[in-house]
């Protein structure tokens, strides 16, 4: 049986690693939008606009994942209030695209 880890550093090396699979959720949302959008029935433009949308998301979505981690290495653990605002806005637009994507 194996003991529980517990010390100073463990809850941060916890953030970062949940930080790292949102970015990876971001990811798999994007390849599935992507896929939807090229292999459904919709007009060349509506799905070329869907696929962009989603890559700016996911770019946006890995660049303040990758701020985030390198802030918990150095220490950092305080969110300031521009990432979660940013993470939230993220979360509701990839929702929105979903849902556009789907009814189309």
């Amino acid at each position: 049986m194996t003991q529980p880890v517990h010390g100073p550093g463990v809850p941060i090396i916890r953030t970062g690693l949940a930080w790292r699979r949102t970015a990876m959720s971001f990811a798999a949302v994007t390849l599935l939008a992507t896929r939807l959008a090229l292999t459904g029935d919709m007009a060349w433009p509506v799905a070329l606009a869907g696929v962009l949308a989603a890559g700016v998301a996911c770019a946006i979505a890995l660049r303040v994942v990758w701020l985030r981690v390198g802030d918990l290495k150095h220490g950092r653990t305080s969110l300031n209030g521009r990432a979660l605002l940013l993470c939230a806005v993220l979360t509701v637009g990839y929702a929105m695209l979903g849902t556009v994507l789907m009814i189309l």
